[in-house]
This record gives structure tokens, C-alpha cells and sequence, in this order.
């Protein structure tokens, strides 16, 4: 048995696999849709850029139910298609049929108070829902996450509404590590620790803020999953020059698209396409941005989910504000969107987070497991949970172009063979 331990080898395993061939090292654009690509880079240096793109998503459902008149997430779990209401709706999510755009069920959350849920997310077996919006004064100290199994919700043909006891959600809570104290009031809507975005990824929640006096968002992670409270600490943060109100990410792969809005004029809709990104940062890679049209069309979007690679919904909160006299109002409503033409060659990511065996799929990301031999391109991330190992057993083969990092402090134990190929 050979055993790897904390950090010794894992900048040598990254070195190794991070290009098997004796190439050498090249920093650049490696994206052909860009302006700049250089067809000799091998290594992404984020300096991408991209002509304007304008798209408009088309119309799916228009009105939803007025059952969702604020719609302020969405999620794609079990097939189905989830939402909620903002912030003073019920605390309750909603299952809809994406095909006869019928709500099917309503799930309350028992126990749980709608103070101003934001987003919400899947890992392939629990949701987390963020009740983390905090625009009203900056000033909440009660910021949270709810957590709960797809497996607790009956089904709807049986139970079209269904109250989910306390004892079957976890509440994890946080406050921003860079937020001074004491807390503060501000006016509302001029905080920079708003947050109405999240994604889970490699066993950790991310936020993305809604910051109302930058008009940026900063990337923050929680390191855990399960009930506790915890620390948001802040890796880095994007220009947007727009509030961003949703996030999702690709299942296996290397795309995270954030939306949002100007809160002035009339509330131009924009899409961020983050892709190519690497080392636990999200914004060192490719960051397209998609122009779409304004609240005339999009409302107030607040809710984007992803269903395959790139194919995805939109929805957003009924919208009605005066313009020079003449009162604008856009119904809640569902959009779908198609953004395959402009991100290709996403690249495949496993990510070990559990405590065991390789083969064993609960122990991955989305209970992804890598194939028996990763292609080119792919990346293995070894993350087990803290305190847990991550253990090869089985023969495996490493491709020559993907790349296997270990985290650091964290344990791979190799009992099986090991080939690059």
C-alpha cells in the first residue's frame, strides 16, 4: 500500500498529471470563441475577451401561477422543476411540471419563517435554501440555510401539499468573516453583504453577493454541509457592474452562469458564463458575459437553474414601476435558455468529497463517480471530508492531459494500481 499524505505530494501529483506530455507550459486565451484566443496556450490565464452578445430567452410560461407572483429561485430535482417566494411569502417551495407548466405540490418547511429567502440548490440528494437575503438595513444576524432530502418530500399524487416536519431540516448557520462589528444598519439596499445567489460545489457551499454599492459580487465559501454555524470567508471577487440575484452550475462540469440586473433605468438583464476556472477560484477563468434585454421583457429575474449542460430556465418576480409617467408591469413568468453556442468544450470535473472508497459513488460529487479512464481535459479533485481519506481501491488510469490534485491536508491513500498513461 502506498499511502499519500496531507500536502507532500500533492503539488507533485498536480505537476504530474496537469500535463503528462513534456509540452511546455503556455499562459493565454485558450477559448476559440474568444477575440484573443491563442491556439498555443495550455493554460487558461483568464485574460479572455469577447465581442457584445446580446440574447433574448424565450418564453415559456407566461403568467406562472400567482401562487408564485414573487418567484425567487429555482432548482431542477427529481425531474421536476422547484421554486419559491420572496421574502414575507409562505415558507414553503413548489414542485412544477415543466411540460403542463402546473404546479403539482406545495412542500412547507415546518418550523422555518420565509424571512427573505433568496436561492436555492441541490447536491443530487439534499436542497439548500438560502435565507440570507439581507438588503433591507445590511444589519441581519440571523443569516441561514435550510437543508432537507428530496427523499423526505412524498409524492404529489398523493400529498399535493405536504408539511415537512423541523426534525427533518438542518439549519446552518453563518455570518460574513469580513463584515465589521458590530453590525451596523445602513439605508436599505446599500449593503455590500446582501446575497441572493448559491451553488453547492466539491462539498461546500458558495455564495455570490449582491453588492448594492460596488456593483460587483464577491465569491464567499462555507466549508461544511451539515447543520452548525460557520464562517462565509471571501476567495475573490468579479466586476459585474450589475446586482447579481441567481446563480446554478453544470453537474460534472465547468460551468457556472450567474444573472442580474441594473437597479436603474430600465433594469437591463445580464448573464455571466463562467467557465475553464481552476485552484477553487471561479472567477480566474473564462467570464463571458450575455446581454439580455431589460425588465420590459425579463421582469425582475431572480431564479435560473440549469437542466443539462446548458440548457436552463429563468423565472422572475412580478415587476411594475413607473417610467416617465407610464406604469411598466411585467407579469411572473418562466423563460428557457440555450447557452451551448457560447460555451463549448466544457470540461469534465470529479470531485471526491466523502470519507472511503473510490468506487463508491456516494463519496462523489453528485454521486458522479470518474470512468474507469479519464480523457483529456477531465480534472479529479481528492477532497475528502474533514478528517476522512480518500482510498484508491481499484486499478485506475490516469490519461495523459487530465490533471489530479489532492488538496491540501488531505489524505489519499493508494491501495490499488495507479497508471499515467
Amino acid at each position: 500500500m502506498i499511502t499519500i499524505l496531507r500536502v507532500a505530494l500533492s503539488a507533485i501529483l498536480f505537476l504530474l498529471f496537469l500535463n503528462n506530455s513534456s509540452s511546455a507550459q503556455i499562459a493565454g486565451c485558450t477559448d476559440p470563441l474568444s477575440n484573443n484566443f491563442n491556439p498555443l496556450a495550455n493554460v487558461n490565464n483568464g485574460s479572455c475577451k469577447y465581442t457584445v452578445t446580446n440574447y433574448t430567452p424565450i418564453i415559456k410560461v407566461d403568467p406562472i401561477s400567482a401562487a408564485l407572483v414573487e418567484s425567487s429561485g429555482l432548482q431542477m430535482a427529481g425531474n421536476y422543476l422547484w421554486s419559491f417566494n420572496d421574502g414575507g411569502g409562505a415558507a414553503a417551495i413548489y414542485r412544477m411540471d415543466t411540460i403542463t407548466n402546473t404546479i403539482l405540490q406545495k412542500v412547507n418547511l415546518g418550523g422555518t419563517v420565509n424571512i427573505d429567502w433568496e436561492d436555492i440548490a441541490f447536491d443530487g440528494i439534499n436542497f439548500y435554501l438560502g435565507d440570507f437575503g439581507n438588503n433591507t438595513n445590511g444589519a441581519r444576524t440571523d443569516l441561514k440555510i435550510y437543508k432537507f432530502s428530496l427523499a423526505a418530500i412524498p409524492d404529489y399524487l398523493t400529498d399535493p401539499e405536504v408539511t415537512i416536519s423541523s426534525g427533518q431540516i438542518e439549519i446552518i448557520n453563518f455570518s460574513y468573516s469580513d463584515q465589521p462589528h458590530p453590525i451596523t444598519p445602513t439605508p436599505a439596499n446599500h449593503t455590500k453583504y446582501d446575497c441572493e445567489a448559491m451553488i453547492i460545489d466539491g462539498g461546500k457551499i458558495h455564495l455570490f453577493t449582491k453588492n448594492w454599492i460596488d456593483l460587483n459580487t464577491t465569491h464567499y465559501e462555507i466549508d461544511g454541509l451539515n447543520a452548525g454555524t460557520y464562517i462565509a470567508t471571501p476567495l475573490e471577487t468579479l466586476a459585474t457592474n450589475y446586482l447579481v440575484t441567481a446563480a446554478d452550475k453544470t453537474v460534472g462540469k465547468k460551468l457556472i452562469i450567474l444573472l442580474g440586473y441594473k437597479n436603474s433605468g430600465t433594469a437591463s438583464h445580464y448573464l455571466h458564463l463562467l467557465t475553464d476556472y481552476n485552484g477553487g477560484s471561479y472567477f480566474n477563468g473564462n467570464k463571458r458575459q450575455i446581454d439580455l434585454p431589460d425588465a420590459t421583457v425579463m421582469g425582475q429575474a431572480e431564479g435560473i437553474c440549469l437542466r443539462t449542460d446548458s440548457y436552463g430556465y429563468i423565472s422572475n418576480e412580478k415587476f411594475s414601476r413607473t417610467f416617465f409617467g407610464f406604469v411598466l408591469v411585467a407579469n411572473q413568468k418562466l423563460q428557457r435558455f440555450d447557452v451551448a453556442a457560447f460555451a463549448t468544450d466544457l470540461k469534465p470535473v470529479y470531485t471526491f468529497t466523502g470519507n472511503g472508497n473510490w468506487d463508491d459513488a456516494n463519496n462523489w460529487d453528485n454521486q458522479i463517480l470518474p470512468p474507469a479512464s479519464v480523457t483529456a481535459e477531465s480534472e479529479i479533485v481528492i477532497y475528502p471530508v474533514h478528517g476522512g481519506r480518500c482510498l484508491l481501491n481499484i486499478p485506475y488510469i490516469v490519461t495523459e492531459g487530465a490533471t489530479l490534485t489532492v488538496k491540501a491536508l488531505k489524505n489519499f491513500v493508494v491501495q490499488g494500481n495507479l497508471t499515467l498513461n
